[in-house]
């Protein structure tokens, strides 16, 4: 797969030393770093990346997205972000002419019931080839291979020409963002690959979907004994949203990066149906769903609007109150890279040659990548190891894991890619 000896020393120099980008993931798995929406646990995490930016030689430093996001128009306020870190190590290139941003978010979902775990969720237990642990996967695995790559580059005494910034970010889970955003803004750079992705295909998502989690809340104008009334006045609104559903499944349907994906089997999902407590408040109720598109903002408002005067007229007829959807996370905003260009097909080229097959570029499902598109550069894209949410073992599932090859081919592509898209010398530091 190497093109030449210096390419090949560093893929075999990977190999060889598997056990040490091994060792780092397992320490960051160690650290926990839950996010519970307007808080979160990255500030120990950070402290553990920002001492190993140090010993490797990097401009490190931790700094708070707030600081950096004053009348951002696509920040989100009530994410604790003015008090939940992100760290970023900056490589000097000997040239310096250019910036390619490794980065990977700190931020796990809770561990939950542990119970269901038959694993220790912070214990980076390595079993059978795997790696297990929450955040093995989603997004621990980025930021170990970026700072290993790093310390197998300074080892080697391989220079290179460009700026590498390793970018562990804050508060991506549950439709954060402000992390991300400011890891643009602080660090500028000409290609973002964001390694929080990936799937048993191996795709490099150059496509970020649209959509939202939004909660619908009603309220009987009168005491009531029994739910009924509220539970027709929810059935008239999820007979809304699933019409509404069935066109973002049709669209998707026609898009040819997510025709037939899970995406769009699931471009409508109600996540609870709530209506009333026996012995308490029968008068209330609540419906949450999430939906998926590659619609443009504008047109999914404005339809969501038309929807929403459909629904209070309906309810007005019942007694019921309704006035409009509640957003429960951002809105993630329907955009694509240009995939035809040279720095994103490098990495497709990159990542076929270690894999021995046909990398594809693919659409990605809800992610901060849209925000590298947006706010980083069009020369961004997203690429990683994670397994699919609804697998055993996946992201967010109980024993989260990683295969343990999968990670070494991840590290090996990108390896070639710094270097070939960056360029190098040899020599000491």
């Amino acid at each position: 797969m190497a093109s030449n000896s210096v390419e090949q020393l560093v893929l075999d120099s990977i190999e060889a030393r598997q056990d040490e980008l091994f060792h780092i993931l397992r320490d960051l798995i160690r650290v926990n770093s839950e996010n519970f929406v307007s808080r979160g646990n990255e500030a120990a995490c950070a402290e553990v990346v920002c001492e190993m930016y140090q010993r490797l030689g990097l401009k490190t430093e931790v700094y708070f997205p707030d600081d950096y996001l004053a009348g951002n128009p696509d920040y989100l306020p009530g994410r604790g972000t003015d008090a939940r870190p992100n760290v970023g190590g900056v490589y000097a290139g000997t040239e310096g002419k250019r910036s390619v941003m490794l980065a990977a978010h700190m931020d796990t979902v809770p561990i939950g019931d542990l119970d269901t775990w038959t694993t220790d969720p912070l214990g980076g237990e390595v079993r059978d080839g795997r790696i297990y642990g929450r955040g093995s996967g989603d997004n621990k695995f980025g930021i170990a291979s970026g700072a290993f790559l790093i310390r197998i580059l300074r080892d080697l005494q391989i220079r290179l020409k460009q700026n590498v910034v390793l970018s562990a970010y804050c508060d991506e889970e549950f439709g954060g963002g402000n992390g991300s955003i400011a890891s643009c803004v602080k660090y500028p750079c000409d290609m973002y690959i964001n390694l929080d992705g990936g799937n048993s295909d191996r795709e490099v998502w150059t496509c970020a979907l649209g959509g939202q989690l939004l909660r619908a809340e009603i309220a009987a104008r009168e005491p009531q004994d029994s739910a009924a009334l509220v539970l027709d006045g929810l059935n008239a609104i999820r007979r809304r949203v699933e019409a509404f559903g069935k066109r973002r499944s049709d669209e998707l349907q026609a898009h040819r990066f997510y025709r037939n994906s899970d995406m769009q089997r699931s471009a409508l999902r109600i996540l609870s149906f709530h209506c009333g407590e026996a012995g308490t408040n029968l008068a209330g109720g609540s419906l949450e769903f999430v939906f998926y598109t590659v619609s443009g903002r504008q047109e999914i408002e404005s339809e969501l609007a038309r929807m929403q005067e459909e629904i209070v007229r309906e309810l007005d007829g019942m007694q019921i109150d309704f006035s409009a959807f509640i957003p429960a996370s951002r809105y993630f905003e329907y955009i694509c890279a240009d995939e035809t260009d040279p720095s994103l097909r490098l990495l497709l080229d990159c990542a076929s040659e270690v894999e021995g097959k046909t990398i594809r570029p693919a659409g990605a499902c809800l992610t901060d990548y849209f925000l590298y598109l947006k706010h980083g550069s069009p020369q961004s894209v997203t690429y990683g190891i994670l397994r699919d949410f609804k697998l055993p073992g996946g992201a967010h599932q109980p024993d989260e894991f990683v295969e343990c090859r999968d990670l070494i081919h991840c590290t090996k592509a990108l390896a070639l890619y710094l270097l070939r898209w960056c360029g190098y010398e040899r020599g000491s530091d």
